[in-house]
């Protein structure tokens, strides 16, 4: 009989760019691995070097909508630059896995905050802002099928808001490897 399981790893980021290499060790009566998941907190925004500036609370970013122009004649393409309702999505760090009996990656990501369109074009809430929870946004792991013929997963995670902001930043990340055993 199979029965599914979650193993919970945190990593700790301190600094800015900061690149952790961790391990995630699996039961050894795994048969697969079928899901991956992540989230994360902040624990600090203070700083830790003097010099730092202090982090930026968001990234604002202007849009660049790219504007055909009389192609026939010329082929040229007119950048022009607008503010428009579409934000950026903030960048936290990337994440990758390895089982060590595989000869590549199975699991690549980059993280971000959230979601910062969930709500354009939603007019049925007005005045309601659009959040991950309020609408229905159910969280669930992005399924991938390994088989565990190994007891260990190699990861790696590189920090992007620290070094984005140029301060240390203190969060935590916290993957979840949805795993099969067999009883």
């Amino acid at each position: 009989m199979m029965k599914e399981g979650v193993i919970v790893t945190k990593i700790n980021i301190k600094r800015q760019g900061e690149r952790k290499h961790f391990q995630i060790k699996l039961p050894k009566d795994t048969k697969f691995i079928i899901g991956v998941e992540y989230g994360g907190r902040l624990i600090s925004e203070s700083k830790t070097l003097a010099d730092a500036p202090a982090p930026k609370a968001a990234i604002k970013t202007d849009s660049i909508i790219l504007e055909e122009v009389n192609t026939a004649e010329s082929g040229a393409i007119k950048i022009e630059k607008t503010k428009t309702l579409f934000k950026r999505n903030q960048l936290i760090g990337e994440l990758k896995l390895q089982s060590c009996e595989e000869a590549n990656w199975f699991y690549a990501t980059d993280v971000f905050v959230n979601d910062a369109n969930l709500n354009w074009g939603d007019f049925s809430q007005a005045g309601f802002p659009g959040n991950d929870f309020t609408h229905g946004n159910k969280r669930t792991e992005e399924i991938v099928k390994i088989d565990a013929e190994s007891t260990i997963i190699q990861g790696w995670y590189l920090d992007a808001i620290g070094k984005t902001n140029a301060a240390n930043i203190n969060y935590e990340i916290t993957i979840y490897v949805w795993i099969n055993t067999e009883e």
